[in-house]
C-alpha cells in the first residue's frame, strides 16, 4: 500500500436538494475489503444521475449523510483488498463507483469492487478516461442487446452527448452504419468527425426525410439516448423485426410501433463488459470528448453546466497531471 492519507476532500451533501447543498468536506478515506480496490482519484465524471441522487430522487441504500456524489472515475490504485489479482498498486484504471455503498468519486479516493474497474486504454490519458465509464458501459450494453454488427442500419439519438458519442464509435467498430442525430451544428460536426456515415441536427425539420433517404428499407436498431416527439416521430422508420434500445434515464421512454421490439439496457459494469469495450477501444483512435473541466470543489458549478448546451462529457479535475 502507498502512503494514503487517513482523511480526504469530497464534496458531499449533509441533506438532499439543490446544488448548493454540495459542499467540501473532509471524510475518512475508505477501508479496503476483500475484492475492492482503493483509487487515488485524478478525473471525476460529471453525469445527470449525480444531480438525481444529490436531490434524493436516486437511494439505493440506506440513506446517511455525508453523502459523496459521483458514478465514475480514472486514477491510480494505491491498494487492494485481499483476493484481488487482477490489478496492483500502481495500475492505471478507470472505474464505476455508481451506486457504491462506500461513496462516490467527487473525492481524492474512492474505494470499489474490482468488478467495476477496468485498465486504462493505451490510448487515452486520464481526463478522456473520467468520463468513460458510465457513458462506455452504457452504450455498449444497448448495442449488445439490439443486436448491433455489421451492416446494421442504425438510428442513433443523442449522438452528440456523453453516452452518444461514445456510442457512435463503437458501433463503427461493431460494423454498423451509422444515422447521426447530434444536437447543434457543433455535435453534427463532432459526430461527423468520430465516423458517422450520416449526421444530422435533431432540431432540424428534415429528420425524417434524411433518415427515410438513409434506410428506404428501415432502420434495423434505434438507440434513443433523448427523448421528446421529434425522436418519436422518427421510430416509424425502424423496421419489422428491427429493435429500438434505450437506457434508464430516457424521459419519455420511446414507444416501439407494432412488430418492433423494445430493450431497455443500463450501465453497470461488471469485468466482461469492461474487458469488451477496452477490446473495441483498442482497436484504433479514441475519443471521448471532454466539453469542460472543473475543480474538485467546483462540483456545483459542474453539474449546473450540465443543464446548458454541450457536447460529450463534463469532469471535474481532482488531483494529478
Amino acid at each position: 500500500m502507498q502512503n494514503t492519507p487517513q482523511q480526504m476532500k469530497a464534496m458531499a451533501v449533509d441533506e438532499f436538494g439543490h446544488a448548493d447543498k454540495l459542499t467540501l468536506h473532509t471524510l475518512p478515506v475508505p477501508t479496503v475489503d476483500a475484492g475492492e480496490v482503493l483509487i487515488r482519484i485524478e478525473i471525476a465524471g460529471v453525469g445527470g444521475w449525480d444531480a438525481l441522487e444529490r436531490e434524493g430522487e436516486l437511494v439505493y441504500n440506506k440513506v446517511h449523510f455525508p453523502r459523496v456524489l459521483g458514478g465514475e472515475c480514472a486514477g491510480t490504485i494505491v491498494a487492494i483488498g485481499d483476493g484481488v489479482e487482477r490489478f496492483a498498486v500502481g495500475d492505471r484504471v478507470y472505474a464505476q463507483s455508481f451506486m457504491n455503498d462506500k461513496g462516490g468519486s467527487y473525492a481524492e479516493y474512492v474505494v470499489v469492487s474490482e468488478e467495476t474497474v477496468a485498465p486504462m486504454p493505451d490510448g487515452l490519458d486520464m481526463l478522456m478516461a473520467g468520463g468513460l465509464p458510465i457513458a462506455g458501459v452504457t452504450a455498449l450494453s444497448n448495442l449488445q442487446v439490439s443486436g448491433t454488427g455489421n451492416k446494421t442500419k442504425l438510428m442513433l439519438w443523442g449522438a452528440s452527448g456523453g453516452v452518444g458519442h461514445v456510442a457512435l464509435q463503437l458501433a463503427k467498430r461493431m460494423g454498423a452504419n451509422v444515422f447521426a442525430i447530434a444536437s447543434g451544428a457543433d455535435g453534427v460536426a463532432l459526430v461527423k468527425q468520430l465516423g458517422a456515415d450520416e449526421a444530422v441536427d435533431g432540431h432540424s425539420d428534415d429528420v425524417v426525410q434524411r433518415a427515410r433517404a438513409f434506410a428506404p428499407d428501415g432502420f434495423d436498431i434505434a438507440l434513443v439516448l433523448v427523448g421528446g416527439d421529434t425522436v418519436q416521430s422518427t421510430l416509424s422508420l425502424v423496421r419489422q423485426g428491427g429493435t429500438i434500445a434505450f437506457p434508464n434515464g430516457v424521459m419519455p421512454e420511446p414507444l416501439a410501433p407494432d412488430g418492433v421490439e423494445l430493450k431497455k439496457a443500463n450501465g453497470f459494469a461488471n469485468r466482461m463488459l469492461l474487458d469488451q469495450l477496452n477490446r473495441l477501444i483498442d482497436m484504433g483512435e479514441f475519443q471521448v470528448h471532454i466539453a469542460q473541466t472543473f475543480g474538485l470543489e467546483e462540483a456545483a458549478q459542474a453539474q449546473s453546466a450540465m443543464k446548458q448546451h454541450y457536447l460529450g462529457k463534463i469532469v471535474l479535475r481532482v488531483s494529478g497531471e
